[in-house]
């Protein structure tokens, strides 16, 4: 049994590290983490249900149930099951979580570090494939691409191991916020340098990937721990530094990512309905639906009316998607009827999906979470749950297992850190430091 543990535990450490990679991966890594866990941890027993840790995996549990529940009221069975596996990491990671409740808390700094490890590991050859890519053969000369950046879509955003750039643009999010709670609740006297190179690749990948919702989620993060580090340290002159820093980092965002300003300059033409000229001379006219700005404005309004009419008990899991495909065509929203966009909102999807019930459900998990993050003072957690609340107004999340997975992974583990009060913090200085 021993065996079988260390073995699950190298299980846990090898999924932690490749959910960055191409999303199969972690899918046939769960998958073997799950069975071995099942058995590891039948010498402990059944989990104690009662127990404080043991809210917040029920709470996803119970959404996991509700969503396969769902499949009842839908009409296309096969479509449904298809859709359910990528709600998988709600049944397993949680059941693990609850039968290892001991591990995961005696080993949850070596956890997160693996974690921010494998992000960092796929930063780096995202970085190295795509300068590499970036260099042609013209007429016997060697030429480098100069427009680094979303100009001409360049190569990070389609680079084969990541799939969909905002997921992983979300991770590098979470990894700036767990480099800046160890620089802040842990006394790291060693390898300092490796927390601030983490946190410049991390914000150098955002910004070249060029998530706009992750880009926000980003200064979020950063702005509320400006004010954490004040309310911590009380160095003014240090805050009001970092403050400008964080303005002149987003400054340079807003003026020099491309997507970023395209959507500051649709935004103020939806808004004031005049007519913006962008940089390359091109008008934009109000009230023309130009850009995904505008257009998901309108794909919520059709989401909406499908929430709307089956708002007591959802249409089903396997019926969401035709349906939208439908009413879009019908609503005459040619782009997304022609490329087949989901909601882009999963509050919407999960409204129209599984009805007020899973709804709900989705939303105590995250009111749960916020009281925690709250009542333990607990900064990873709250920043976690900032940047997962913000891509899912954006996008439609656990229609991909890679973004259901880190849903899951980042709110266990960020709450599984448990609160850094001052005192916590003092008190364990030299224990488990993320860099040692």
């Amino acid at each position: 049994m021993d065996k079988l543990k260390k073995c699950f535990f190298f299980l846990t450490l090898l999924t932690l590290a490749i959910v960055a990679f191409y999303p199969i991966w972690s899918e046939v890594a769960v998958t073997l983490l799950f069975i071995f866990g099942i058995i590891a941890g039948y010498a402990n027993g059944l989990p104690k249900i009662t127990k404080q840790k043991s809210v917040l995996p029920l709470l996803m549990l119970a959404f996991f149930v509700i969503v396969a529940f769902s499949l009842i009221v839908s009409s296309n069975k096969a479509d449904g099951i298809d859709n359910l596996h990528t709600y998988i990491p709600f049944v397993a990671l949680p059941v693990l979580a609850m039968l290892h409740q001991n591990n995961l808390s005696d080993n949850k700094i070596q956890l997160l570090k693996v974690l921010s490890g494998g992000i960092m590991a796929a930063s780096a050859i995202c970085l190295v494939l795509a300068v590499w890519r970036s260099f042609y053969l013209i007429d016997g000369h060697v030429v480098f691409n100069p427009y680094i950046g979303y100009r001409n879509q360049f190569v990070y955003t389609y680079l084969s191991v990541f799939q969909y750039t905002n997921t992983f643009a979300m991770m590098t999010v979470f990894v700036v916020a767990a480099m800046i709670w160890a620089l802040m609740f842990r006394d790291v006297k060693q390898h300092k340098w490796m927390i601030y190179t983490a946190i410049g690749l991390s914000i150098l990948m955002i910004f070249l990937l060029s998530s706009r919702t992750n880009v926000y989620a980003l200064f979020a993060v950063l702005y509320y721990s400006v004010v954490i580090f004040y309310i911590r340290f009380k160095k003014l002159i240090h805050s009001l530094l970092l403050l400008v820093g964080v303005t002149g980092l987003f400054w340079v965002f807003q003026t020099c990512n491309y997507r970023v300003m395209n959507l500051s300059q649709t935004v103020t033409s939806y808004i004031t309905e005049e007519d913006v000229t962008m940089d390359n001379g091109y008008v934009i006219k109000h009230p023309e639906k130009i850009e995904n700005v505008n257009i998901r404005f309108q794909m919520w309004e059709t989401g909406f009316k499908i929430a709307k009419r089956y708002w007591l008990q959802g249409c089903g899991i396997g019926d969401f998607k035709n349906m939208l495909h439908t009413e879009y065509g019908q609503d005459g929203i040619q782009e997304a009827y022609e490329k087949g966009y989901d909601q882009h909102n999963q509050y919407l999807e999960t409204l129209g999906t599984t009805g007020i019930l899973g709804f709900l459900m989705l939303l105590a998990i995250m009111g749960y979470a916020l009281y925690q993050s709250w009542r333990h003072r607990n900064y990873l957690l709250f920043c976690s749950l900032l940047t997962l609340a913000l891509n899912m107004l954006l996008e439609s999340m656990f229609n991909r297992y890679s973004g259901s997975l880190f849903f899951v992974l980042s709110l266990l583990l960020a709450s599984a850190i448990g609160g850094e009060t001052q005192k916590d913090a003092d008190a364990n200085v030299d224990k488990n430091a993320v860099t040692e």
